[in-house]
């Protein structure tokens, strides 16, 4: 799976409706699990073992199984993370958090992860200091060579990466990582968390810079042989599946879909919760007035996914079945682009899909928030 041609799509499992996804991978695995490989993510620090353990029997579609340690919650200097990252729960779930200090502090993340059913096990994956490069990449790699050392037979162990963006963005600390990661041939699987600047929840980036160092990362990785997979990028890291990256994730929530600096926010009193839908031929989430107009427009493809019936039949909003929709037609895009791929490839097969995109919307009736800026950035990128 990891070493094939169908791109990897990875499910986040999350905190809130998490028992519906099993049920979508199912769905997803169904319609078009000739054309992707379907992979699930858990977070240790998020429940209790058995509970994710029996997330993963339920997930049986799901051939890669990852039990991702979270330790980047221990990085507030070097990321923007929420007040108290980690919470009272979180220490209990995942008590290898308080034990840093242990000479077999590692072995005790992968035993965590061994013991939920991981298929897939990951190094640390703390966060990689821009002001110590070279300092934060030694230990990385130190850390990763001696779990690597006590790995048992059959098993596949991925360098863990959590950077900020400016390890991407700049160009002194990306040629600094290529080469860090071109370095080290006894990793042929990285598993790269990015956190970037976020506006507004769902969207993708439109960072030039930041989108020039995923592709740049993507491009190496393809060419060195590596398996490259980019969890928490939602749309962002479908379009990365054009550069080289195997594969990417998603979930339910705007959390899963873009791994975002924090930002505090003061709700205001009475705030309802935006009613938001993915609109595949846009390759964007809009509000749920801006698709009733967009419905409307002349060549608009309405969506035939099993959630958006029970979504437009009845009120309130769902936000579960919207959310459900959004993700079940990332996997059709993500078959897609396998599917489309024999004329120049993945590269190919997303150009024409964004170019589409662009296309279509150019002239839209929508507000300025609504717009897919990102579109040009992309189109340009590619």
């Amino acid at each position: 799976m990891l070493s094939g041609t169908r791109p990897i799509y990875l499910i986040h499992r999350g905190g809130q409706q998490a028992e519906v996804l099993p049920g979508l991978m199912g769905e997803v695995h169904r319609q078009h699990g000739r054309s992707l490989s379907i992979g699930t993510v858990v977070g240790l620090p998020s429940a209790k073992d058995a509970k994710l353990a029996s997330f993963f029997a339920q997930a049986s579609v799901a051939a890669l199984r990852i039990a991702d340690p979270q330790c980047f919650r221990l990085d507030d200097k070097l990321l923007r993370l929420p007040k108290d990252p980690i919470g009272v729960r979180a220490w209990d779930y995942a008590p290898y958090l308080a034990t840093t200090e242990d000479s077999d502090w590692g072995r005790q993340v992968v035993a965590a992860q061994r013991d939920v059913g991981a298929n897939l096990l990951l190094t640390p994956g703390r966060a990689l200091d821009p002001d110590d490069p070279q300092g934060s990449l030694d230990s990385l790699i130190r850390e990763a060579d001696d779990i690597l050392a006590v790995m048992e037979r059959g098993e596949r162990l991925a360098l863990n990466l959590t950077i900020p963006s400016r390890w991407l963005s700049g160009e002194a600390l990306r040629n600094r990582l290529l080469d860090e990661i071109l370095d080290q041939d006894q990793f042929d699987v990285l598993y790269v968390r990015t956190q970037w600047a976020q506006d507004k929840a769902f969207s993708p980036t439109e960072d030039a810079a930041l989108l020039g160092g995923i592709k740049k990362l993507a491009n190496l990785c393809q060419d060195e042989g590596k398996c490259l997979l980019m969890p928490q990028t939602g749309i962002t890291g479908w379009l990365s599946l054009a550069h080289g990256a195997s594969g990417y994730g998603i979930g339910l929530s705007g959390a899963d879909q873009n791994f975002a600096e924090f930002v505090p926010r003061r709700g205001r009193k009475g705030q309802q919760r935006a009613q938001r839908y993915f609109e595949s031929q846009m390759l964007h989430t809009v509000d749920r007035a801006a698709h009733t107009v967009v419905q409307s427009v002349p060549g608009y493809i309405e969506c035939s996914c099993p959630y958006c019936p029970r979504l437009f039949g009845s009120e309130p909003w769902s936000h579960p079945f919207a959310a459900l929709h959004h993700l079940f037609m990332m996997g059709a895009l993500t078959a897609k682009v396998h599917e489309d791929s024999a004329r120049g490839g993945r590269h190919g097969a997303v150009r024409r899909i964004v170019t589409s995109a662009r296309r279509w919307t150019s002239g839209l009736p929508l507000g300025p928030s609504e717009v897919p800026r990102h579109l040009a950035a992309w189109d340009q990128g590619l």
